[in-house]
């Protein structure tokens, strides 16, 4: 069941008080293998970084901190959901029927639009520092799964609220959660601490209008309606 979770503002009285109402909502995937999928992200971690940086790029990590040494940095190159393998048709199905659940629980019709997606692969020590998604004229919505986790957590900010005592929303990772947030809302993750690999998947839904702007990824975008056909 799709929970929505927000950061509301208290009723405006002051003329020059700030608004705001930002949305994202949590549920659960419960048919994939996702120990299958972790084992089969890894083995594509290796293929990716065996293949120098595809595009020059000044910020090639997204602003994430893992530098261009990790699996991160390819964001662009691919789109994870154009991968050959039963988990992953699993996963697109669900992401689709998840967004019409989560378009639906807020009260937004449905636009024409596009999907790029690719993983997040952390090891001991590591974290993902607070960056965003978009802040374009055509900004619409991010998600993140959970694929492989141990004690950590997702760290949303409230963008009005970043600097004086911010307002956040800590979402503790579980294996198979999945979450949507508008692309404007910065988020962070806490530190991996785990042995194993923490293991995330990462995408945006890009507006048909707002192609220009998701470079270098432009290439590699799916039409959210097909993911669950494989027409692409």
């Amino acid at each position: 069941m799709m929970h929505i979770k927000y950061f509301q503002s208290e009723p405006k009285i002051s003329p020059f008080a700030p608004e705001w109402y930002y949305e994202f909502g949590e549920d659960k995937i419960d048919d994939v293998d996702f120990k299958e999928l972790s084992k089969f992200l890894l083995e594509k971690e290796k293929e990716l970084l065996s293949k120098p940086l595809p595009y020059d790029f000044n910020i090639v990590d997204a602003y994430t901190g893992l530098g261009e040494n990790s699996v991160t940095s390819r964001w662009g190159s691919y789109n994870l959901l154009a991968f050959d393998h039963p988990e992953i048709k699993k996963l697109r199905n669900n992401i689709f029927v998840k967004y019409i659940s989560f378009m639906d629980a807020v009260g937004v019709e449905r636009d024409t639009v596009f999907i790029q997606c690719w993983f997040n692969v952390l090891r001991k020590g590591q974290d993902i520092k607070a960056h965003i998604h978009s802040i374009n004229p055509y900004c619409y919505l991010g998600g993140h799964i959970t694929v492989q986790c141990d004690n950590t957590s997702t760290v949303y900010i409230n963008p009005i609220n970043q600097i004086n005592e911010p307002q956040i929303y800590e979402s503790p990772n579980e294996v198979g959660r999945i979450t949507f947030f508008q692309q404007n809302i910065p988020h962070y993750t806490t530190i991996h601490n785990g042995d194993a690999e923490r293991i995330s998947i990462a995408f945006d839904i890009v507006m048909k209008d707002g192609i220009d702007f998701t470079k270098p990824a432009s290439q590699n975008l799916i039409l959210l309606d097909e993911i669950t056909e494989g027409n692409f």
